[in-house]
């Protein structure tokens, strides 16, 4: 019996010392698992990326041209009639009433304030344009982590700027259907010529029109915002896609232990 006792007490220890071998090796294991700082952009994905902005801003850039030309003709165009026909209601003959002065002076307000912005419109650099230059600038000195976060947050800012001036049209095209209702609601006054019963008419229906198709097409994102929002999901992950592998065993004289990291 003390022979079985003394073979069960060597079993045990040496147990005992294999365990606290392998306590060192997880200890560590667990310094090796210490997470390391996030990756760089891969060179392929800072490619994808760039050209990805290369289409993005062109596309953008062209088509804000265009708006802006559109928005500037009609402004100007639109302006010039109503500051003529506002002259025309105030400087008639008379006997003039209430209504046709009150027509004009509501012409001329809002004729004024569509010149100015179709002026503003034809004269004004598009700021999307300055940023395709920079960008192509930067494409030819060779591009880096650094200007495409800038020219990322230029983008982020040009889609914010123009989602304020889409809030900016969509509250002129309503004033212009409010003005269009009013004049169609005072046509019927009985002190009205016929004249002004028509053209009130006319003019109503036309603002009532043109005020709910500013408003209608206010919804549409502008160039700078689809641009942003295509980029932010079409964007390649700068960490690319990367798998690693470690291992790191640990021997000392009270025993051994293996450790295994994996990096996705």
């Amino acid at each position: 019996m003390p022979a079985v006792a003394m073979r069960d007490a060597s079993v045990w220890i040496v147990t005992c010392a294999l365990a606290a071998g392998a306590l060192p090796a997880s200890v560590a294991w667990a310094q090796d698992m210490v997470p390391d700082e996030e990756p760089s952009p891969t060179p392929a994905a800072l490619s994808a990326n760039a050209q990805l902005m290369d289409r993005l801003l062109i596309t953008a850039t062209e088509k804000t041209i265009r708006e802006r030309k559109f928005t500037a003709a009609a402004g100007i165009t639109g302006g010039t009639i109503l500051l003529g026909i506002g002259a025309w209601r105030l400087i008639e003959d008379d006997p003039q009433t209430e209504f046709s002065r009150g027509l004009g002076v509501m012409f001329m307000t809002l004729g004024a304030f569509d010149l100015t912005t179709g002026i503003f419109a034809a004269t004004r650099v598009p700021h999307e344009k300055r940023r395709l230059e920079r960008w192509e600038k930067v494409r030819k000195d060779g591009i880096t982590e650094l200007e495409l976060a800038r020219t990322e947050g230029e983008l982020l800012s040009s889609a914010e700027s123009r989602e304020g001036e889409r809030l900016l049209v969509r509250w002129n095209g309503l004033t212009h259907a409010l003005a269009g209702v009013l004049v169609l609601a005072f046509a019927p006054l009985p002190n009205n010529s016929q004249t002004d019963r028509v053209s009130a008419w006319i003019i109503g229906g036309l603002f009532i029109g043109t005020g709910m198709a500013a408003f209608g097409l206010s919804f549409r994102p502008t160039p700078s915002e689809a641009a942003w929002k295509e980029y932010q999901a079409n964007k390649v992950s700068g960490s690319g896609q990367q798998v690693s592998w470690r291992m790191s065993p640990s021997i000392s004289r009270r025993g051994f232990g293996l450790g295994l990291s994996g990096t996705f």
